[in-house]
């Protein structure tokens, strides 16, 4: 009875063993390996396995750690590359991120939607385009065409002359550019001592200027020049009276050979004698003309046959008056006809 019990409790123990630790006694057989719960096959990942012992991933670190070995399991079976795309080309309309899958020497793209942006540049180029337009509108349009010039100043100059030499009839009048209108204005009517152009819109185009006054009327070689006060010749324009004709027989001496002067500004005579020339007029014999020769200077042919010469300057011309008569006095007296009489110098006065 107290064998039978024993037998009967230790094959209890064994059993328990047994079922406890996988391990039968007595047996060779190695103990079967302890079961695991393992994840359904289309989320399997090694980090899905809950071993006993291990700590639980949270549902993010899983996320990431079975995007990994996905892409990673299809980059060894295709035998190609995987990356993402550059930040800069990853985001698009409605948040669409953009990959990029090498397949060997492939690259495929994920087709993604990309809607046109209004940005500055849109909106400048639309601003360009709207200026041009308006642009080729206004300078086409006949409201701003010069129908002609306005001429404000002048005594003897015609507007259609004005007109002629500005060429703006009928042209747009942002083309007008006066400080070029006023040189070229100018250099065509060289009696204008001063101009300057006006421009308005719509299409007003007005013209102011000053002419010269002419003294002398100087002739030489059969033609006819005006000289002003200052020595600036110009031709002849209108009708002026108690101008003083001189009958030139040579080209006075150049006065002035500076290039950065305009030609119609450089003089044909100095002002002194021109200044000179005035002063002297009023002694000449009624009806008679004035002369200059380039060597002896100014003076008139007398008509008792001779031609008296009084210099180049305006210095002591009454004094010269009074030495040529005593001069002439003398001559008479003594019956000598001279053909030329000179008191250019006073203390050196001569005759031929």
């Amino acid at each position: 009875m107290t064998a039978k019990s024993n037998n009967t409790r230790s094959q209890f123990v064994r059993q328990r063993r047994t079922s406890r630790f996988g391990i039968k006694l007595g047996s060779k057989k190695p103990a079967p390996k302890p079961s695991v719960k393992v994840a359904p096959k289309h989320s399997y990942h090694p980090d899905s396995v809950y071993l006993p012992g291990t700590p639980r991933l949270n549902t993010s670190e899983r996320k990431t750690r079975s995007y990994r070995s996905q892409t990673g399991s299809l980059r060894q079976a295709q035998g190609g590359t995987f990356r993402q795309a550059p930040p800069s080309g990853g985001l698009r309309q409605g948040g669409a991120q953009q990959y990029a899958f090498s397949l060997g020497r492939a690259e495929v793209r994920a087709p993604v939607i990309s809607l046109p942006q209004f940005g500055p540049r849109w909106l400048s180029a639309a601003a360009t385009a709207l200026l041009i337009f308006l642009i080729i509108t206004v300078w086409n349009s006949s409201t701003f065409a010069v129908s002609g010039a306005e001429l404000r100043g002048a005594q003897r100059l015609d507007v259609a002359e004005i007109n002629t030499a500005l060429g703006l009839q009928g042209q747009p009048v942002f083309t007008a550019v006066p400080a070029q209108l006023t040189a070229e204005l100018r250099a065509d009517f060289p009696d204008v001592s001063a101009a300057r152009v006006h421009v308005g819109l719509p299409n007003r185009l007005v013209v102011d200027v000053t002419e010269r006054t002419p003294l002398l009327a100087w002739t030489q070689n059969g033609a006819v020049t005006w000289i002003d006060a200052d020595g600036i010749a110009f031709p002849p324009r209108g009708n002026v009276q108690g101008l003083i004709p001189v009958s030139a027989t040579g080209t006075p001496a150049q006065v002035t050979n500076d290039p950065s002067i305009p030609l119609y500004e450089r003089p044909y005579l100095t002002p002194a004698m021109v200044q000179a020339m005035t002063v002297l007029y009023p002694y000449l014999p009624k009806d008679v003309t004035m002369t200059y020769d380039p060597q002896y200077g100014m003076g008139w042919q007398d008509t008792r046959g001779w031609s008296v010469y009084f210099g180049q300057g305006t210095d002591d011309i009454p004094m010269k008056i009074k030495v040529y008569q005593a001069i002439v006095d003398t001559l008479t007296s003594q019956g000598i006809q001279p053909s030329l009489i000179s008191v250019e110098y006073l203390d050196a006065p001569f005759y031929k």
